[in-house]
């Protein structure tokens, strides 16, 4: 990816259906923790990009909310179209970012230990995360979230619905 300078393919992709796919993923693998994983209903949005690595970028951000939430927490999943881009939110109920990782967390192989195992990850997801994002012309950000937990936004130029003509 880190070589690439745009994507091969473009194609329109729906985000809500691929948010309800990977939703329903994360659920089955918070169980086992007890962790509830919601979609907050709303509007439809569409991108242009690739299906993919969008699925890919998006499963890591919940993959990361899921390490960080503590046992019977919620994650919540937004999807927020805006006049000339679309946002994705997960947000954790977590501890959030210490202080001293803010400004590394889309550094690579820097990784936090996940509160629940005391394990650190391989601190590849997140800058995989950014790479993507800005092959789709977009950004992503992670702060600590009011009233506590990681808020992780996507967000990415959107574009009109297709017509099905």
């Amino acid at each position: 990816l880190e070589s690439q300078r745009r994507l091969p393919r473009v194609e329109p992709v729906a985000l809500r259906p691929l948010l309800e796919e990977l939703v329903a993923s994360a659920q089955a693998s918070g169980a086992a923790r007890g962790l509830r994983v919601e979609l907050v209903p709303g509007p439809a949005a569409w991108v242009e990009g690739e299906a993919f690595l969008l699925r890919r970028a998006i499963g890591n951000l919940l993959a990361n909310a899921l390490d960080f939430s503590p046992e019977g927490g919620l994650v919540r999943v937004e999807l927020l179209p805006r006049s000339r881009s679309v946002d994705v939110v997960v947000r954790d109920q977590g501890p959030g970012i210490p202080e001293y990782a803010d400004a590394r967390v889309f550094e690579k192989f820097y990784s936090l230990a996940r509160p629940h195992s005391n394990k650190k990850s391989t601190g590849l997801g997140l800058p995989f995360v950014k790479e993507i994002a800005e092959l789709h012309h977009g950004r992503v950000t992670l702060r600590n979230g009011e009233g506590g937990g990681a808020l992780a936004t996507l967000s990415l130029p959107g574009i009109e619905a297709p017509s099905t003509a």
